[in-house]
């Protein structure tokens, strides 16, 4: 849900080890002078597709969001059509697009 993004965040980078992690390159992600980013949630993360003309920014490309569909795939979304798409978590495929408090 929108508002999940950041408690989403907190939750991998404490459950996963992983340095190259979504959820961690977003979390210490730094723009603008501020440090306090996240990976933005499944809805979050459509909202930012609703909008992404306004935004900027995206490419063609799927983005991670920090919603787990189970333990093994997590949410992701392409920005070309906006689908939504279940993806393994192991892959690199997809982009990180870090926001900040929805």
């Amino acid at each position: 849900a929108i508002g999940t993004g950041r408690q989403n965040t907190t939750a991998i980078i404490n459950g996963c080890a992983d340095e190259n992690a979504a959820a961690l390159l977003a979390d210490t992600f730094t723009f603008g002078g501020f440090g306090d980013w996240f990976l933005p949630s499944k809805d979050e993360l459509n909202a930012l597709y609703q909008i992404k003309g306004f935004v900027g920014g995206f490419a063609s490309l799927y983005y991670w969001s920090s919603s787990e569909i189970n333990g093994g795939t997590a949410w992701d979304q392409i920005f070309d059509f906006g689908n939504q798409n279940s993806g393994d978590k192991v892959s690199t495929s997809s982009g990180v697009r870090a926001v900040r408090a929805f």
